[in-house]
């Protein structure tokens, strides 16, 4: 039996993984420097080799097909494989060089992100650190798709099968204007907060889950008519006397200040989350993103003591 082999070359597999992300093969062949007619006759060699079409055309652009997104993600893993030999023989002549993807959940980047990466790029000035800030779901999905090297996220997210180890641990405060009822408490229950409209955050995020498994703990939902996306805005929203917010208290003592906002603790078990850190393999990992994993981990070992 004939062993089919597919051929896929870097070249095509970067016009091709730049022609989804851009939503356009114009926009690919510009960023690419070629002529259009050069990207699509590499794309339709490509179907016709995999026998099957990876793109939908239509007047405003392209989309993947079910096919397409699986050859996206083997095109970025081809790439990054390429990215990471660069750079471990950069490493070998000059030492700790290279680029790492940290994607990261918005608590993630205000709590703990900041003082790992301002100690990790000082120590090892030939790594480039990139960073993108998506909520947890989007970071899971992100590393899976090899859209980035590690991520931080929180919460529960769908089982992929991905290495993963607890990083650190925040906890979510409720933030109100001074004058709301609520305020002269120290401390709130999910039981004082369903009595009032909450400001909602995006469906996706780990939050808007968390916070719907505990109102239906009371057989309840949560009052939300207004939906914003991250702690500042949602601090603003709350400073207009609006709703309450439910946010980090690292985002708290940010924006809370700022917003004339006051702070209460939340007693209930759920307020407290634990962060992790995550990535496809160990074994897939560059020099520079081992390290910085490794930093990350031994951050997250000292805020644990």
């Amino acid at each position: 039996m004939r062993r089919w082999i597919l051929h896929l070359d870097l070249t095509t597999a970067r016009l091709f993984v730049t022609t989804i992300e851009q939503e356009s093969i114009a926009e690919a062949a510009r960023e690419h420097a070629i002529a259009p007619s050069a990207v699509s006759k590499r794309i339709q060699q490509l179907e016709g080799e995999i026998g099957m079409p990876l793109l939908v055309r239509h007047r405003r652009g392209v989309e993947p097909t079910a096919a397409g997104l699986v050859v996206l993600r083997r095109a970025r893993a081809m790439i990054h494989e390429a990215m990471q030999l660069e750079a471990d023989l950069a490493g070998m002549r000059e030492g700790l060089t290279g680029r790492v993807r940290l994607c990261a959940n918005e608590t993630a980047l205000i709590e703990f992100v900041p003082a790992v990466v301002a100690d990790f790029v000082a120590a090892h000035p030939g790594v480039e650190v990139e960073l993108d800030e998506r909520p947890s779901t989007a970071v899971v999905r992100a590393i899976w798709q090899n859209a980035a090297d590690l991520g931080i996220y929180v919460g529960d997210v769908p089982p992929i099968d991905l290495w993963r180890r607890p990083v650190f641990q925040d906890r979510l405060v409720l933030v109100t204007m001074q004058d709301h009822p609520l305020a002269a408490k120290h401390e709130v229950s999910m039981a004082d907060i369903l009595h009032h409209e909450v400001i909602g955050q995006t469906t996706e995020g780990a939050l808007s889950m968390l916070l719907t498994r505990a109102a239906a703990s009371y057989h309840r939902v949560l009052k939300m008519r207004l939906f914003a996306d991250g702690y500042d805005t949602v601090c603003s929203l709350v400073g207009r006397g609006l709703a309450v917010g439910i946010v980090a208290e690292s985002a708290a003592r940010i924006f809370a200040p700022r917003f004339g906002l006051a702070v209460l603790a939340i007693t209930d078990g759920w307020a407290d989350r634990e962060h992790q850190v995550c990535a496809r393999s160990l074994r897939g990992l560059a020099p520079p993103q081992q390290a910085l994993l490794d930093h990350i981990l031994r951050q997250g070992e000292r805020g644990a003591t």
